[in-house]
């Protein structure tokens, strides 16, 4: 995200994931590597799919190709504790939101009721992960967004020679 980019103001399209066994290399850094990443996703995409969602071989869900994603048990917004980047978006809303973070994995995806991905150009409902349908929880949704609009705005210093995000 840019200083001049446009935060996310309501929620973007449904999405459909795909899940992938792949884990991105050093994770929790925002780093140019991600030829993994960008293969997966545009596979997804090619197939039908919105995005990909990385797995470990076990079933370990860390984070979407560009996403974070989180889930809903009813009570918390659970956020994969496998390692990924924490990403801008994910950073706001955890503290803002009922949150913890605990292992996810594949098999415990019919027990969440809801879920959505989180990245610094949209916050976004997923209606399936693979084959395991979820309903748009519109009042989770408008939770978040209620936690997103509470932000405060504080003033972005640019130093000369670094970059943005």
């Amino acid at each position: 995200m840019t200083v001049a980019d446009p935060a996310p103001d309501g929620p973007g399209a449904p999405q459909r994931l795909t899940t992938v066994d792949y884990w991105r290399p050093a994770p929790h850094i925002k780093h140019l590597g991600g030829f993994g990443q960008r293969f997966h996703g545009e596979a997804a995409r090619r197939a039908g799919y919105d995005e990909a969602l990385l797995t470990s071989p076990y079933g370990e869900i860390s984070e979407g190709a560009v996403t974070n994603i989180a889930f809903w048990d009813g009570t918390s917004v659970v956020w994969p504790s496998a390692p990924c980047l924490h990403g801008i978006t994910m950073a706001l809303l955890e503290p803002r939101l009922e949150s913890v973070r605990r292992p996810v994995t594949l098999a415990d995806l019919p027990g969440y009721r809801a879920a959505f991905v989180a990245n610094s150009r949209t916050i976004a409902p997923v209606t399936a992960i693979d084959e395991v349908a979820f309903a748009v929880d519109e009042e989770l949704m408008g939770r978040v967004f209620a936690a997103y609009g509470s932000v405060v705005p504080e003033e972005v210093a640019v130093q000369s020679g670094s970059s943005s995000r």
